[in-house]
């Protein structure tokens, strides 16, 4: 499987304070069959606001961390970039870091208050990138089958968690992303692992596999594969 949107980089945001906390998190990844990982630490305005160049920085140390550990995983760089005034004018201006270096961009919007997600990612697509929304099922005034069948016939992608695929907990995330796999509206299931959460991701996998095997092979290895590899 190829993890598209997961928080293991040590010492840059909330996923993970310590090398030996983000080794162990590869290592377990790794044992849900993950073989891919895109690291994609905040990028937050006013909250997580890590300079670039020091997430590449740390990122090329940890790479070869894990390296020295002989452990058989592939390691990417991007962000997970939430949503401000000034977004699309720091995407044009290419000051980012996409996904694995490509032209796709992860984007994260505010859980509660409304904005227009069409609209925003209607200018980041003006700017030659292809927004991936992350976990789509968080945004409250967002929740329905209409607003993600709009937003993906505009060409952008959608992600979903792996946490409420299998936990009932996450309610409404839970029948709404039930919904969503139903219909085939989701184009990449991720772990967006950080160090104090429990992965899914197998588990993720088989559920969805035991309903729709060949969909599951698409949103879990195929299409994030395919992100992964596009320039």
């Amino acid at each position: 499987m190829t993890d598209l949107h997961c928080h293991v980089l040590p010492f840059v945001d909330d996923g993970s304070d310590s090398l030996e906390n983000s080794i162990s998190m590869v290592e377990e990844a790794v044992k849900q069959g993950v073989r891919n990982m895109v690291l994609t630490p905040h990028f937050r305005k006013g909250f997580f606001c890590e300079d670039d160049q020091r997430v590449i920085e740390v990122f090329e140390d940890f790479k070869k961390q894990v390296e020295r550990r002989n452990l058989p995983v592939n390691l990417f760089l991007g962000r997970e970039i939430t949503v401000f005034k000034e977004l699309t004018q720091m995407i044009e201006n290419k000051k980012f870091l996409s996904l694995a270096g490509g032209k796709f961009v992860l984007l994260e919007f505010p859980y509660q208050i409304e904005v227009d997600i069409e609209e925003i990612c209607y200018g980041v697509r003006l700017c030659g990138f292809i927004p991936v929304v992350a976990h789509v099922e968080r945004y409250s005034y967002f929740r329905s089958v209409e607003n993600v069948e709009r937003l993906r016939k505009s060409g952008v992608v959608i992600q979903v968690n792996c946490a409420p695929v299998v936990n009932k907990s996450y309610a409404e995330e839970n029948k709404f992303v039930k919904k969503l796999l139903k219909l085939k509206l989701v184009d990449v299931v991720a772990s967006d692992y950080h160090y104090s959460r429990n992965n899914y991701m197998a588990l993720a996998y088989q559920k969805v596999k035991s309903k729709y095997k060949d969909y599951a092979d698409l949103i879990f290895k195929t299409n994030p594969e395919y992100i992964i590899k596009q320039d």
